[in-house]
């Protein structure tokens, strides 16, 4: 079955879209913040849709997807490369940490071998997508999700907006447009996953540094810049593009679990300046745009740029949208 409809199966909560917050602002209160984007340089689809709830409402939901009882997911991506489990780039950084500890045998200290630098390692030189999503539809799969890029800010496909990406480095290749063309030859619904809106705060403890020993006060590769780079491997990329650390620390950073609340963009984090907000909506789109998923994932709670975005979706040929995971409508 080809299917060319784009569905949104959660949103995220980056930026919705009201008033322009000042760049780098920490704020308290349980308020979401709302960010304006600018949406010039990758327009939106037009379409019968407006970005209010009783527009969205009238999105149909296609009988497959309503039939779909069992998909499978990629969640891989560079972390993978290390062997040492989930949110890696964001442990490794944590001293004490049983990641770092790991991260120290393997690869040395963080101010020395960053995630970058294992990104640089990563080749996926064994990867055939042809054949994993063959097995996943032999196991049953009625779809196929794969991670487009993950809280490591690092974009596993050809991006136009984001230079830290699989075909530039680490594998150089298009491993979306490999996931992708797997997916459609097994008639399988694409769904593409995107998590890398709060790599400006889940990086934060890259630019931390050892309490204690012979490293002590000496920062880890998060505060490195484009200068730094002069005679390295990755001379030429800026390290700030993939950590995104110029900015003031959330409150509590420190505590590996207060992130989990801030989630949401409050109760202390540190916000989005514009220039991160519209990098983000631009590589969402050119994702959408180049892949046509039928279904997109966003790693969060509530809307990306609030209603504001969801008629682009909704306006590709025969496309729905579902109510995303935690809200109410209203």
């Amino acid at each position: 079955m080809k299917v060319s409809k784009t569905i949104l199966l959660s949103l995220i909560c980056v930026f919705l879209i009201k008033n322009i917050l000042p760049a780098q602002v920490v704020i308290s209160s349980d308020e979401v913040p709302e960010v304006k984007v600018d949406t010039s340089r990758e327009p939106m689809a037009e379409g019968v849709f407006e970005p209010t709830w009783e527009s969205l409402r009238q999105y149909k939901v296609p009988e497959w997807y309503k039939n779909a009882k069992f998909g499978i997911w990629a969640h891989w991506g560079p972390q993978s490369q290390p062997e040492a489990g989930d949110w890696y780039a964001r442990h490794m950084y944590s001293e004490g940490h049983w990641q770092y500890n790991y991260h120290l045998e393997k690869y040395g200290h963080p101010s020395e071998f960053g995630f970058k630098d294992v990104i640089n390692d990563w080749k996926a030189d064994q990867w055939d997508p042809e054949k994993l999503v063959a097995l996943y539809k032999k196991a049953g799969a009625q779809y196929f999700f794969a991670m487009a890029n993950h809280h490591d800010n690092f974009d596993l496909w050809d991006s136009k907006y984001q230079a830290w990406n699989a075909v530039n480095l680490g594998p150089k290749k298009d491993l979306i447009a490999g996931w992708a063309a797997a997916a459609r030859k097994f008639d399988l619904p694409l769904g593409l996953s995107i998590h890398s809106a709060h790599a400006w705060t889940w990086y934060e403890p890259s630019r931390g540094a050892d309490s204690k020993g012979e490293k002590e006060g000496i920062p880890y590769d998060g505060h490195l810049t484009l200068e730094d780079g002069v005679g390295t491997w990755w001379e030429g990329y800026d390290p700030q593009e993939l950590y995104a650390q110029s900015h003031p620390h959330s409150e509590g950073w420190e505590d590996l679990g207060t992130i989990h609340s801030q989630w949401n963009w409050w109760k202390g984090a540190s916000l989005p300046d514009q220039a991160y907000s519209d990098n983000f909506y631009n590589r969402a789109m050119d994702m959408i745009n180049k892949y046509q998923p039928d279904l997109v994932y966003f790693d969060d709670t509530a809307c990306p740029f609030g209603q504001s975005v969801m008629p682009d979706y909704n306006s590709r040929p025969t496309s729905t949208t579902e109510m995303p995971y935690g809200t109410t409508g209203s």
